[in-house]
């Protein structure tokens, strides 16, 4: 009578097969991971390099689409990417308007077919006096002709308990190489959430301009205050010839309401500029 055979498993590793199951045709897969746990994926890869890896596929496929608001929404500018290809992206596409960020000098540039505006939006990397060393910048909507971004400063201890965590809102016009803060909030306190706005500023397009109406209660570390905006950026040339987006408060009694306070914070410094035809 034949011997049954017996298989008897191996116990100098638990991750192996009975020694009896082992193919020598099939080589056992080592797998590589660096998560605590590694779990059964069909390479043997760790779940979380796999998860990675498809999510920035999926980012990568974003950024080249030619769906606009897909990509607004999901593509942001950080001020700590160090590769160039993530400091750029395309705003839209079938004009070939794109916004480039860089961090090391704090300027953000929006370019097309003849066309770059260069605009100083942050301070330099590396500067210790900024209160806001670390940002996000993203697209809010935008034409061939404009831009609304929003630009989200990440909290920062400024000095010894000291902090600021902010959000701002910028309208670019590239007629006339402009781009202003049409809406900000900032906080202090440590253990404040985003300050960001609800509802999330619109522009409306008008004759020679943009208008902006925003009602909601403004995020600050003070009682909550409902604010309330009716202002118009209209394109103005001055004496010189030189052209402007002028801000105007509607709420205002006429001829009273020209950059006042509820023009927010001007306008950003324009460092280069080149015009298309």
């Amino acid at each position: 009578m034949k011997k049954p055979l017996l298989c008897l498993p191996l116990i100098i590793s638990s991750a192996l097969l009975p020694a009896c199951a082992q193919d020598s045709r099939a080589p056992v897969r080592t797998q590589n991971c660096t998560s605590t746990h590694c779990g059964n994926t069909a390479t043997g890869e760790d779940p979380q390099e796999q998860r990675l890896r498809e999510g920035a596929a999926r980012s990568n496929e974003i950024r080249g689409g030619d769906d606009d608001q897909r990509r607004w929404a999901s593509v942001r500018l950080n001020s700590d990417s160090t590769k160039p290809e993530r400091l750029k992206m395309a705003v839209v596409k079938a004009a070939g308007l794109e916004m480039r960020l860089d961090p090391k000098s704090g300027q953000l540039s929006f370019s097309k077919a003849g066309l770059q505006h260069t605009f100083g939006i942050a301070s330099p990397l590396g500067d210790k006096s900024s209160a806001c060393p670390e940002y996000s910048i993203q697209i809010v909507e935008a034409s061939a002709a404009h831009a609304l971004v929003r630009m989200a400063c990440l909290q920062a201890e400024i000095a010894p308990a000291r902090y600021h965590m902010g959000v701002d809102y910028y309208l670019y016009d590239a007629e006339t190489a402009a781009m202003r803060n049409i809406w900000r909030a900032a906080v202090a306190d440590k253990n404040a959430r985003m300050p960001d706005t609800k509802p999330v500023p619109s522009l409306k397009l008008i004759a020679n301009g943009y208008r902006f109406d925003w009602s909601g209660v403004q995020p600050s570390d003070n009682k909550p205050s409902t604010t309330v905006l009716h202002n118009s950026y209209i394109r103005s040339t001055e004496k010189s010839g030189a052209k402007v987006l002028l801000c105007t408060n509607l709420n205002a009694p006429k001829g009273q309401g020209v950059e006042d306070d509820m023009c927010e914070g001007g306008a950003l410094p324009l460092v280069t500029a080149k015009n298309g035809k």
